[in-house]
């Protein structure tokens, strides 16, 4: 059977993916759907389950702001949930941070139906406030970002630094990939499985409306390698920027933790770290080696940033440890769970 897949939308782009997800949960004969908090608590940030296909109609996937890494509460999640089959729906370095977290044998995938969609980045918190008020409702957001997602995104210096350094926005490592990347979306939506056998068990041919184009599909391809590109550029300008303050090695790297402080909080909201945490050695200081597998895994969500006390640049620190490791390792998180994970 084919993989790619269109899904017509009619003008609705946001209607579309709730649509389809409605129906996915039936074909798959889903227990529940783990996605982004929906509001269910006031200020809840965590991510929710949800029992019941109507309650779809108050997800927004597009949303553009990324409080946690749903990935990270995923393993008690499902431990709360000990029988059941989930589907659950992330953005692209949470997908990573999930490929990740299964190396570690944290959870299994066997009760997950994983659903990645392109991610339009995602503003800080206070400017996503700032915004939302600005324009009269956060929905506006979401429609300005999907306007421009054929064209790959609205202006990429209003979002958070991890989305402007952001190696890979585009949907992919899960059963099913959803892509608005270079696509008019008010016409289409690109459904992508990971095999043959995933579209035949899911019944894609029934789902969907039609085959790709492939026309359209290449030019999906084009946005997303240009946005990587910008995103390089970003990533390098920034990192001489910071050419100054940015540790050299693991080891530098190390001392500049010890001087920190004993906050961790980058640590204590990474995805990574809640299920293989950096130990620390009879001196007190953190393992080479367990700071070493905790870089080179690094999804590049940016949540560590996020939760710094001091502000510091951590998605750019991170990312240049890591693209030396990459070096020496050859190795890039979050592409396949089949891909052995060094230093393990």
């Amino acid at each position: 059977m084919k993989t790619q897949w269109m899904v017509e939308t009619r003008g609705d782009p946001l209607g579309a993916v709730r649509g389809f997800l409605k129906t996915l949960w039936m074909s798959a004969e889903l227990d529940g759907m783990i996605v982004s908090s929906i509001g269910k608590r006031p200020g809840q940030q965590l991510p929710d389950i949800l029992i019941s296909p109507g309650e779809l109609d108050q997800f927004n996937p597009f949303r553009p702001l990324m409080e946690v890494n749903a990935a990270k509460y995923l393993p008690d999640l499902l431990r709360q949930h000990s029988e059941g089959h989930f589907g659950v729906v992330l953005r692209p370095c949470e997908m990573r941070a999930l490929i990740e977290m299964v190396k570690r044998d944290a959870l299994a995938l066997e009760r997950l139906l994983t659903i990645c969609i392109d991610c339009l980045g995602t503003y800080p918190a206070e400017e996503y406030e700032w915004r939302a008020s600005r324009k009269g409702s956060s929905q506006v957001l979401t429609r300005d970002g999907l306007r421009f997602a054929h064209m790959g995104g609205i202006a990429a210096y209003r979002y958070r630094s991890a989305c402007q350094m952001c190696t890979s926005p585009r949907a992919s490592g899960a059963h099913l990939n959803l892509g608005v990347l270079g696509l008019p979306v008010r016409q289409h939506l690109l459904i992508q499985a990971r095999d043959s056998i995933t579209a035949e068990w899911l019944r894609l041919d029934q789902l969907a409306d039609r085959e790709a184009d492939p026309d359209l599909v290449e030019v999906r391809e084009r946005t997303v390698s240009k946005m990587a590109e910008r995103n390089n550029r970003t990533r390098e300008r920034i990192t001489q920027g910071l050419a100054d303050v940015l540790p050299r090695d693991v080891g530098s790297l190390i001392e500049q933790f010890e001087a920190c402080g004993a906050c961790q909080e980058c640590l204590n909201n990474c995805p990574i770290c809640a299920v293989d945490s950096p130990r620390r050695g009879p001196d007190r200081k953190y393992l080479r080696e367990d700071i070493t597998r905790w870089m080179i895994s690094c999804a590049g969500c940016g949540m560590c940033e996020q939760a710094c006390p001091h502000h510091l640049p951590l998605t750019a620190i991170f990312h240049y440890i890591k693209q030396q490791l990459a070096q020496s390792y050859g190795y890039t998180p979050g592409l396949s769970v089949s891909e052995p994970l060094p230093l393990m």
